[in-house]
């Protein structure tokens, strides 16, 4: 790093979908050439990128982990200066940031794109069992294949499939990787000797109502059997055993200006429940960047604290101007997927652009994302919506409908628009 400029006219924190794909679309918005080795910089500790939608088909046993992953050296854009390091603080009032070694890097214009935390050291007794004693996680590269290999070993018995509370990113794939593994075991011929329960922090299957309704079906017709706000609080390894506490549901959203809505107390709230098991699919809780979460630029308060405070429309941080976000780390009421980024990329960018001219920021995100939601080895329901859950289809077909074209789109066309069009900032 001795070699590094102090200061880069533009700075991307995180070298995943959004940080790669920004950097991309930053060179072509301004013109490949009219940038000096101190334009633009990107900072990632990381040596490899993961396309992490196929980590799913990962433990499903579709696919292998190793196309998931690419060297971070061949993706990052020629003439964008590589910091290989972490951030751990922002100084936004100074138009600065510190990396772990202690240098600090001075920008103009800064682009938050660091993703979140895994945290599986949330779940009391998760980090020592995982990948062993039948509990597995697709939500890690290095876990995904052993879910496998533990998803296909079941003989009999119970597999428990869990979710924690919201944010989480990718919230279908909880149950994505729950439809697979019941093919699996009726592949294997174990289904009729093997109960499935899907375990959900949440008061529904899923978030969007429209896409709930139809995957209760989905559930029913599989005889799959659901749990609601049951939160995942500990797993007893050597008895095979799955702690979970009953939570109370979301407040009810009010409009501005009227009173709460009061509900009666459950009286098994934060009641213990344990539940054997011979299988346990885990989706750790998920949360901001600790360098975020303790910075000036989360919210402070509210069902997003911790997270990127930024305009949920424009995406730029309502503190600073020259700070915009975008991607898993936002403190927005969207989805987390890669289909959002997606869509935030070149919008965030147009909106950068016109902070640099001092024209006002026209470009407004819906909150759109897209959740290929797999139900098997050969049908895909296309969940499309945006903010407060409108439905946004691409395509003039009932998206609760279960189809096979919509397989071949997750499984093999998708990948191709990542590593070849979005990536390089071209879709």
């Amino acid at each position: 790093m001795n070699n590094l400029s102090n200061h880069y006219r533009f700075i991307i924190v995180g070298g995943g979908s959004g940080g790669i794909s920004a950097a991309a679309r930053l060179k072509k918005k301004f013109g490949a050439n009219s940038f000096s080795a101190n334009s633009i910089a990107l900072i990632e500790p990381s040596e490899n990128h993961y396309y992490q939608p196929l980590w799913t088909l990962v433990g499903g046993g579709v696919v292998k982990k190793e196309i998931t992953q690419k060297p971070m050296k061949c993706l990052i854009p020629n003439g964008v200066t590589w910091i290989k390091d972490s951030v751990i603080e922002l100084m936004p009032e100074s138009n600065s940031l510190k990396v772990s070694d202690s240098k600090t890097f001075t920008y103009d214009y800064l682009i938050l794109s660091p993703g979140l935390k895994v945290d599986f050291e949330k779940i009391k007794g998760l980090s020592e069992t995982l990948g062993k004693n039948g509990v597995c996680s697709i939500y890690d590269y290095h876990q995904c294949e052993k879910t496998f290999e533990i998803l296909n070993s079941v003989k009999s018995g119970k597999a428990l499939f869990t979710v924690p509370p919201m944010p989480v990113k990718c919230a279908g794939a909880p149950q994505k990787i729950m439809y697979l593994a019941e093919e699996l075991f009726r592949d294997n011929g174990v289904r009729e000797k093997t109960e499935v329960h899907f375990y959900s922090n949440s008061p529904a299957i899923f978030g969007v109502p429209l896409f709930s309704k139809a995957l209760e079906k989905v559930a029913a017709r599989k005889n799959i059997q659901t749990h609601f706000l049951q939160k995942l609080v500990e797993i007893k390894a050597e008895q095979k055993i799955a702690v979970f506490e009953k939570v109370s549901p979301p407040p009810v959203p009010v409009a501005p200006g009227c009173a709460p809505v009061s509900l009666p107390t459950d009286p098994h709230l934060g009641e213990k429940t344990e539940v054997k098991f011979d299988v346990l699919h885990v989706v750790p809780p998920n949360s901001p960047p600790d360098f975020i979460a303790k910075s000036s630029l989360a919210w402070t308060d509210g069902a997003q604290k911790g997270w990127l405070e930024v305009d949920q429309y424009t995406l730029q941080c309502h503190k600073f101007k020259n700070v915009f976000g975008l991607g898993d780390v936002l403190g927005t009421p969207n989805a987390k997927t890669g289909a959002a980024i997606r869509k935030q990329v070149p919008l965030l960018i147009e909106n950068l652009a016109s902070v640099i001219e001092g024209k006002p920021l026209t470009n407004k995100y819906d909150g759109y994302s897209s959740c290929p939601l797999i139900t098997s080895k050969h049908t895909v329901m296309l969940a499309e919506f945006g903010y407060d859950g409108k439905i946004l289809p691409s395509f003039p077909l009932d998206p609760t409908k279960e189809r096979y074209v919509y397989w071949l789109l997750k499984r093999y066309l998708l990948p191709k628009i990542y590593w070849w069009g979005m990536l390089k900032g071209l879709l």
